[in-house]
């Protein structure tokens, strides 16, 4: 571990403490979101207390309305994927400090010696590559599993106006019946 710290560098460290929680991150965004898919024909689940407080909202207000309940009731998924944008930014430039920082060593090792052996800037290359590698690894799934969260709460989202709007239309079409 203490090689690899000093190979990777405390970039390396960072992104790797970054890349743990966005491992979490994801994974509750996800069950999150499976289990709100699972239960929202169920009575007291997410998606039907927002369709309670939304029905009977005037029609220009309906959209407003649902996306503000939509963050209150699915606030962990928002949270993940909020996170996950966050760790899809920093990543990369984790990864980018980490080259930089690496060629810094580069360049030392080739100022205090007129004839530097290869060995000596391999370290200084090797934090450069490994860093910039591991900042990608990062963001990329990080970015992937955000897009599929924002999706899923746009589905949300539109299941939501649908279906006040069905309800809406259902209680008109009962109100002029009488």
């Amino acid at each position: 571990m203490q090689d690899f710290y000093h190979q990777a560098g405390p970039c390396g460290a960072a992104i790797i403490l970054l890349g743990l929680f966005a491992v979490y991150a994801a994974v509750r965004g996800l069950v999150l979101t499976i289990l709100t898919k699972k239960q929202a024909k169920l009575e007291g689940s997410a998606i039907n207390r927002i369709l309670k407080q939304v029905y009977g909202t005037e029609k220009a207000e309906r959209s407003f309305t649902i996306n503000i309940l939509l963050q209150s009731e699915l606030q962990g998924i928002y949270s993940a994927m909020y996170f996950l944008k966050l760790c899809a930014a920093i990543g990369p430039l984790l990864g980018l400090l980490g080259t930089v920082l690496g060629m810094v060593d580069v360049f030392s090792t080739l100022s205090e010696k007129s004839y530097p052996e290869p060995s000596m800037l391999a370290g200084g290359i090797w934090q450069a590559l490994i860093t910039t590698v591991m900042g990608l690894s990062l963001a990329i799934p990080a970015l992937l599993v955000h897009y599929i969260l924002l999706l899923n709460l746009r589905y949300f989202r539109n299941y939501l106006n649908l279906k006040a709007v069905q309800l809406q239309e259902q209680q008109d079409k009962d109100r002029s019946c009488r």
